[in-house]
């Protein structure tokens, strides 16, 4: 896929972005960029929360954790993730992200490349919060 890094990056409606604040029974996350190609966002996972066991046909992600500690999972691998880290997931592979902390938020930063950033694009394998 080729991205186009000419966009208008400037031509986004703040405004729009500002109300665009999603909870989850894990926490939230809220858009903070978004255009034909990319979607960024920061993902807060409460503490003990995760996100489903899940994989995208049309985009893949891009996670740097800002704060906190957490178990990902991606495709076979499991691994934990601290300040600092970066993870790749590739389209199609299933992947997961978990709070191991009792008493901390984890936030992360994610970036979404691909064509399409519809939240129904998303295949859940598993889910502690019945969303399957």
């Amino acid at each position: 896929m080729i991205y186009d890094l000419n966009s208008d990056f400037f031509s986004l409606d703040v405004t729009k972005l500002d109300h665009e604040i999603y909870n989850r029974p894990w926490g939230y996350y809220k858009t903070t960029f978004l255009n034909e190609q990319t979607r960024a966002k920061i993902i807060k996972v409460l503490p003990k929360g995760e996100l489903s066991l899940q994989e995208h046909k049309k985009r893949e992600e891009h996670w740097v954790i800002i704060k906190g500690c957490g178990e990902v999972i991606i495709g076979d691998s499991v691994k934990n993730v601290y300040p600092g880290d970066y993870v790749f997931v590739p389209k199609g592979c299933k992947h997961k992200i978990s709070n191991k902390l009792s008493d901390d938020t984890l936030l992360v930063s994610e970036v979404q490349l691909g064509d399409y950033f519809g939240e129904d694009d998303i295949i859940r394998y598993k889910d502690i919060y019945g969303r399957i």
